[in-house]
């Protein structure tokens, strides 16, 4: 089969066509007297990994500050631990030194137990020289979301960023800032050292469709083509080279018109459909009602609906913002929900066979998180991410449970013992009632599974009346099951955790988020 001129998914990565105002800023970031750390954000297929391969190419062209640079894709490295992350890196920067340093390169690569002050110490010598590293980390997402990176690896990092010798940028779906999981973790300064602009990687604009078309000069687009192409894909990048693809495959050459441009996105459906429903089971299901409706209605204004939902479906290209409407909802993927009008009322079709049930039950409890009204934002940022966890990996979304557990804890101890002073009428409550192991709190605030105990008592056994205001024992009971299932998060040891138990877990975080919600607000 000849080559394909906009080839997608290749290996080695197809080179990297337009894009000139993102490569710009990225090169003007890294080059300038003290460069940035970078974050590249946009989603999926979107060509992030095409424009960082790019950037390293350019650098390494022209006289850049750089003696070294790699490139780490992590969406596709399987890390343990902390030592295993530096391990990983520190072999990548031996790589990258060999050329210009050997005998740093040499000193990393003979340590049998790489960590941090080996690698901080080569970056300090590497000062001395002159010297500067870039390290590109592509599907950053990974790292951070594997759930067996600590903040003891963010802090390390932090430390060796600073180093005026190694300069970061990573590639992730969203903002470094929406990806920390795991509540410690949260406070490392790792997390400051980026630009706080991202260089964000969406759809095409005006000079990406130019360089794009330049490349296949043998054929035109009609103003009718042109605007065939645009309703079709609204300029998303898959979309709109795999429609160039279907032109070319078909021999088509000369002024397109818009018939033909037509008939050939219809062609490319076919190989986009899969990707297609990717980046669509990707959208909330705030999101993609708010696709529908624009559909339905052909323009809607952008100050009535959601800011984040609205950009998700721009930057995917499946609408597009003109002026402050949003409009022109694209037509392919029109014709994949075409393709199942019914899917949402087809009880069978969604639930009847495992895969099935795998498959669509996140998006039920997608639509149950966006009813909880008021739900605190830490909750709905945990909660998501274990929507975004399952059904590929459920042993993740365990892990990061004891977080979301600590916040609920954090939200009932403010409401009902805000200064973490047990109150002496309930102690003499439970000292007449005999309960038991409480006579430590007099001097001390339980911690750990502690905590659990406390909340029983406050919210009344078979021996003492509640004492809370506002909590029940309907949030003791759930906070007891998701505590233990944040117990198990913590210590898999190996055991592979089946997907229905993920999903059991996750509808408990749930409605233990929508109980302690609707009980803060009864107050």
């Amino acid at each position: 089969m000849p080559e394909r001129r906009y080839p997608v998914f290749s290996n080695p990565t197809p080179p990297c066509i337009g894009r000139k105002a993102q490569l710009d800023r990225l090169v003007s970031s890294l080059t300038k007297p003290i460069p940035d750390h970078v974050q590249v954000v946009g989603p999926r297929f979107a060509g992030k990994t095409v424009l960082l391969t790019n950037l390293i190419a350019q650098l390494e062209k022209q006289s850049s500050p750089y003696t070294a640079i790699f490139f780490w894709d992590l969406a596709h490295q399987n890390l343990d631990d902390d030592s295993h992350f530096l391990r990983v890196f520190g072999e990548h920067l031996a790589q990258a030194l060999r050329a210009r340093h050997p005998d740093y390169a040499n000193h990393l690569s003979s340590l049998s137990n790489l960590a941090s002050a080996e690698i901080a110490e080569v970056l300090e010598a590497l000062k001395g020289d002159g010297g500067k590293v870039l390290a590109v980390l592509d599907g950053f997402d990974k790292a951070v979301a594997n759930g067996r990176l600590t903040r003891n690896l963010w802090d390390q990092l932090r430390e060796l960023s600073i180093k005026p010798s190694l300069r970061l940028v990573t590639a992730s779906r969203k903002r470094l800032s929406e990806l920390i999981r795991d509540p410690n973790a949260e406070t490392s300064p790792f997390w400051n050292i980026f630009d706080p602009t991202p260089v964000r990687v969406g759809c095409f604009d005006e000079r990406d469709i130019e360089a794009v078309l330049a490349v296949v000069p043998e054929l035109t687009l009609s103003a009718g083509g042109q605007s065939e192409l645009l309703n079709a894909t609204n300029a998303a990048p898959l979309l709109t080279v795999e429609v160039l693809n279907a032109l070319l495959d078909n021999g088509e050459q000369g002024e397109i018109s818009a018939e033909v441009m037509r008939n050939k996105c219809q062609t490319a459906y076919a190989a986009l459909r899969d990707r297609l429903s990717l980046l669509w089971a990707d959208c909330p299901p705030t999101a993609q009602d708010l696709f529908r409706l624009v559909r339905a209605e052909g323009a809607i204004l952008r100050s009535e609906v959601s800011w984040a939902d609205a950009e998700m479906l721009i930057e995917r290209g499946f609408l597009q913002l003109s002026g402050n409407k949003l409009q022109r909802a694209n037509r392919l993927l029109g014709n994949l929900l075409d393709e199942t009008p019914n899917e949402s009322s087809s009880l069978a079709r969604l639930f009847s066979s495992a895969s099935a049930y795998q498959a669509n039950l996140r998006t039920v409890f997608e639509h149950r998180i966006v009813q909880i009204d008021r739900l605190d934002p830490t909750l709905a940022r945990y909660l998501r991410h274990g929507i975004d966890d399952i059904p590929d990996h459920p042993d993740v979304f365990l892990t990061h449970i004891r977080g979301l557990v600590d916040k609920v804890f954090d939200l009932i101890w403010k409401a009902e013992i805000p200064d973490k002073r047990i109150p002496s009428a309930w102690m003499a409550i439970w000292r007449r009632n005999e309960e038991r192991r409480i006579e430590d709190w007099e001097t001390t605030f339980p911690q750990g599974v502690h905590r659990l105990r406390l909340l029983n008592l406050i919210t009344g056994t078979d021996k003492s009346t509640p004492c809370a205001h506002l909590i029940t024992k309907e949030t003791y009971v759930l906070m007891n099951a998701v505590h233990a299932f944040g117990d198990f998060g913590q210590h898999q040891e190996g055991t592979v955790v089946d997907v229905g138990t993920g999903y059991a877990a996750l509808h408990l975080c749930i409605e233990l988020a929508a109980a302690i919600t609707r009980e803060l607000q009864s107050r």
